[in-house]
């Protein structure tokens, strides 16, 4: 009887490490030191569809999210294949989502995003293209650790070919280069683990 609390205590036990081994990175440190957490949020944004997006929006989804531009000539077509890959892979799953965070809004209409988005095959609901200001995409651009600004030719942004994973609480949990194939295999496992 004492072996078999202990193995169920086990199995237990090695279910819930793979949650926790997925680290809560969307952190600040105060003036004190400590770390506080903080969720993702949004506000000001529309979807392809001309559709407010907002924290409503991913309220508990487990997400994954990137920055991109239409008309970009270099890492966002890689990126994309990786992204129709991961919706096709999740694609019977309602509570997973992909948003696409568009930076260069001035091209980037609605209508552009619309014919973008279709082109990929994928549901609108499984995979929002959303924008807004600049100024608000660079405020949420910080939320996800990261940056962009445009090549001094105007031909192309400076922008990360990062994907950064979010759970139902609307923490971040990782950060994967979607360049490297190892990398988005490592994703999907971690994506899996969030669902289940």
């Amino acid at each position: 009887m004492k072996l078999l609390k202990f193995v169920v205590f086990s199995l237990l036990l090695s279910c819930n490490s793979n949650t926790e081994a997925l680290p809560i990175l969307s952190y600040k440190i105060n003036n004190l030191g400590a770390q506080e957490n903080y969720t993702i949020t949004y506000e000001n944004f529309t979807n392809q569809l001309d559709t407010k997006f907002t924290t409503a929006s991913i309220k508990d989804k487990v997400f994954i999210s990137n920055f991109f531009f239409t008309r970009c000539p270099s890492i966002c077509p890689p990126m994309r294949s990786e992204l129709i890959d991961i919706a096709q892979h999740f694609e019977n799953y309602s509570d997973f989502l992909i948003i696409s965070h568009t930076i260069d809004p001035e091209f980037d209409s609605t209508l552009v995003l619309k014919n973008y988005a279709e082109a990929t095959g994928i549901t609108h609901q499984k995979w929002q293209f959303i924008r807004a200001s600049e100024t608000q995409t660079k405020q949420q651009a910080k939320q996800f650790m990261t940056n962009f600004r445009p090549y001094e030719d105007g031909t192309d942004y400076y922008h990360s070919s990062y994907i950064t994973l979010v759970d139902q609480k609307k923490h971040i949990r990782g950060f994967y280069n979607s360049s490297i194939p190892k990398e988005v295999e490592r994703l999907k496992k971690d994506i899996k683990i969030l669902l289940n």
